[in-house]
């Protein structure tokens, strides 16, 4: 037992000794400042929350009036979260040299502001009644939020977090894509297409990437952390890698094989439609303009014909 105890110490010593900047900026960093702004930012969405309740959802969403408001309140935290991620990787470059080991209080309150987020929307879940119908959110809740929660306990692995709160550029999208199907934007609308198209581009970028990211290093960083560390980011790894299969085969049926049904050259025509909504003239049938000019009528049957 206390030869078991000296390596401990000996690997700690070797730990402070190779890492002496890291002591001293985690030494600089306060646990109760963490859990004062988790708390403020709790609180902060629970205000935000009021006042879009306060001001109600658009007359044609009275009926999913909860759902409108849970989702207005995430895209208000995917934007905020998604700029203060991008500032602090432009800040703060090194982290990317030392994921486990870089910590300021920019970034740990930066996840602190998104553990406090998912306990807030933890608690919305729960007090209406929504934890069975939406159990994707709630599971996807549970793994971020526990090694978030974990990470900021112990003052560390934060350049890690901050590279898993980058895909809340493109939950930013994701939200916004959905907002616009809410109020019945239609697909074909250069609004909806362009949200659409960053939407995919930013899941391959700022979803695909760092979750593989976090993946691959849960392998070759075994011997980095501790055994429960170990098994709780493999568990949440797994857990965020299904769910994430999962949404991007409903994001590819929802929008890629809409009005698909005839297989590749179908999706060539979905293409081509959406590419003809961005010049200028829809593909729905309707009057249409380019450059403030009517088209003719033969470019017009055209279109209706491919319809």
């Amino acid at each position: 037992m206390a030869t078991e105890n000296e390596t401990e110490r000996l690997k700690l010593k070797m730990v402070v000794e190779k890492e002496p900047d890291f002591a001293t900026m985690r030494d600089s960093i306060e646990l109760r400042h963490g859990l004062i702004f988790i708390f403020a930012t709790i609180s902060f969405f629970n205000l935000l929350n009021w006042i879009i309740k306060s001001y109600g959802p658009p007359k044609s969403l009275k009926e999913e009036e909860w759902k409108w408001r849970n989702l207005y309140v995430s895209w208000v935290h995917a934007l905020i979260t998604s700029v203060w991620v991008i500032l602090s990787m432009l800040l703060y470059p090194e982290m990317f040299s030392g994921l486990l080991q870089h910590i300021n209080y920019m970034t740990y309150f930066c996840v602190c502001f998104g553990t406090g987020y998912f306990f807030y929307d933890m608690q919305d879940l729960i007090l209406n009644n929504r934890l069975f119908a939406m159990w994707e959110v709630v599971l996807h809740h549970i793994a971020v939020a526990s090694m978030f929660y974990y990470n900021v306990h112990i003052r560390a692995h934060i350049g890690f977090s901050i590279v898993a709160l980058s895909v809340e550029v493109n939950s930013l999208f994701l939200h916004w894509r959905k907002l616009l199907q809410m109020v019945k934007t239609p697909y074909d609308s250069p609004k909806y297409l362009i949200i659409k198209y960053i939407n995919l581009s930013t899941f391959v970028a700022f979803r695909g990437v760092p979750l593989s990211m976090i993946t691959y290093c849960c392998f070759v960083w075994r011997h980095k952390v501790s055994m429960m560390y170990y098994i709780g980011i493999c568990l949440s790894m797994f857990v965020m890698d299904v769910l994430n299969v999962i949404l991007l085969s409903r994001l590819f049926k929802s929008d890629i094989l809409r009005s698909s049904k005839g297989g590749p050259s179908s999706i060539c025509s979905t293409l081509r439609r959406d590419c003809a909504s961005f010049n200028g003239y829809s593909t729905n049938g309707h009057v249409v303009h380019n450059n403030g000019n009517h088209i003719s009528n033969s470019i017009k049957e055209s279109v209706k014909k491919e319809n």
